[in-house]
């Protein structure tokens, strides 16, 4: 079973703690997206133990032009597919902001190894 810790989304993308104070755990699917959620959120060379580790987001993706759309997409769906447990990307919901030439993530469903897909809201 896939456990990780809990995330509480909003307003500041922290640990989550349940009623009694301690540390909530989400499981399989769902554990699964905040995995994913964790993932497109870690910016590549910022972990000192593995600078390998993260998304590219400087290189591919913020403050490119528009015509590089195809590529920072391409750059987020190999992130997502390498997240353990994700079997496919059922849908993804990306857009590209000409003002402030920002790339988003608006939502994504994946397909998982426990059959039941699972859908990350920006």
């Amino acid at each position: 079973m896939t456990t990780y810790l809990s995330i509480d989304i909003k307003p500041h993308n922290d640990m989550y703690m349940d009623e009694t104070g301690n540390l909530a755990m989400v499981y399989g699917a769902e554990a699964i997206g905040q995995h994913i959620r964790q993932r497109l959120k870690f910016w590549k060379d910022e972990w000192f133990l593995d600078r390998s580790a993260g998304v590219e987001w400087l290189r591919y993706l913020l403050g490119q032009q528009p015509s590089i759309a195809p590529v920072a997409e391409a750059v987020i769906k190999r992130e997502i597919l390498q997240t353990p447990g994700v079997t496919g990307i059922l849908s993804i919901d990306v857009s590209y902001e000409r003002v402030s030439r920002g790339f988003f993530v608006r939502s994504c469903t994946v397909q998982t190894v426990f059959d039941e897909p699972i859908t990350i809201e920006a």
